[in-house]
């Protein structure tokens, strides 16, 4: 050590004041991991600096029934088969087997306020499927003595050639018995299957459009977007502008919950369910087969099972 110049002897003291330091580093090191990984860990972090709760996809996807249909033609000569089997009974012994007694002496009762009245036929209106299964809608033609023929409306549920279910959804009046239904025509392009991916198509305009995050949209900010994806912008811009409206942050909120088929008019109806904080909405998409092309998404269901 003797021999050591100052500048040597500088440099041993600051080396081993290193190897100190590097040692009691490194026996602490699992300590400090432990209480800092045990401090965080007590930490409640609140969820709304984790997540931004405008970004929450709020609402849920409704339950949607399969688009994957069948051949509708033969469904409907099924259909046309079972009602003209009502037809039939009912000529035969004066019976409405397809309903409920309660709902048979309902309408016995109705039928029977005037004298000369009698249910003359019954008429299909159309046919689709929802959540309860396959449905037909019916009407029952009361004739009397005068020009007006009162039409009492029911749908009915079936499985093959049974009735399990009879819901009757009021009447209205006219001068000739609604058949929207014809016999040996043809269903044709339906476009039901095709339903599923086209919504896909109006979510990925909407999106796109960046008005989902917009407070002050109005219905005519929809005119272009329903003209792009080929709708009528005059019938869709309200169900296109309430769609967005009531869409959470990545439009997942709706689903096709079913679908209704007739003759008069020729369409597809596509019917859409949105749930946006516990509220319902609905949606008709209307498919025209005779031009096969999706020509409107209006507000609310759309049907002619009421109509004249």
């Amino acid at each position: 050590m003797k021999n050591l110049t100052k500048k040597q002897i500088r440099r041993i003291i600051w080396i081993s004041l290193l190897i100190v330091l590097v040692f009691i580093f490194a026996s602490n090191t699992c300590k400090i991991r432990t209480k800092t990984t045990d401090a965080i860990s007590q930490i409640t972090i609140p969820f709304n600096l984790i997540v931004n709760p405008n970004n929450i996809d709020e609402g849920v996807t409704p339950k949607s029934i399969s688009t994957n249909v069948k051949d509708l033609n033969s469904e409907k000569n099924h259909i046309q088969s079972l009602v003209d089997n009502i037809n039939t009974s009912y000529k035969d012994d004066k019976k409405l087997f397809f309903l409920s007694k309660q709902q048979q002496t309902d309408l016995k009762q109705k039928i029977s306020k005037q004298p000369h009245q009698y249910i003359y036929s019954i008429t299909l209106l159309n046919f689709g499927r929802d959540y309860s299964g396959d449905y037909f809608t019916i009407s029952c033609n009361q004739y009397n003595d005068t020009k007006t023929i009162v039409s009492y409306r029911y749908i009915l549920h079936y499985q093959g050639d049974q009735i399990k279910t009879s819901k009757y959804i009021g009447a209205t009046k006219n001068t000739y018995p609604p058949e929207f239904t014809l016999d040996g025509i043809n269903v044709g392009d339906n476009g039901i299957k095709e339903s599923k991916t086209y919504m896909q198509e109006i979510r990925t305009a909407i999106i796109n459009s960046g008005l989902i995050s917009n407070n002050d949209i109005i219905p005519g900010d929809f005119n272009q977007i329903a003209n792009n994806i080929g709708l009528n912008s005059d019938k869709s811009n309200k169900g296109l502008y309430t769609l967005t409206k009531h869409a959470n942050s990545r439009l997942t909120n709706f689903a096709i919950t079913g679908y209704e088929i007739s003759d008069v008019p020729r369409s597809s109806q596509i019917y859409i369910k949105q749930i946006d904080k516990n509220v319902n909405y609905y949606y008709t998409l209307t498919y025209n087969r005779n031009t096969s092309n999706f020509t409107s998404l209006q507000k609310n269901i759309i049907s002619n099972r009421m109509t004249k």
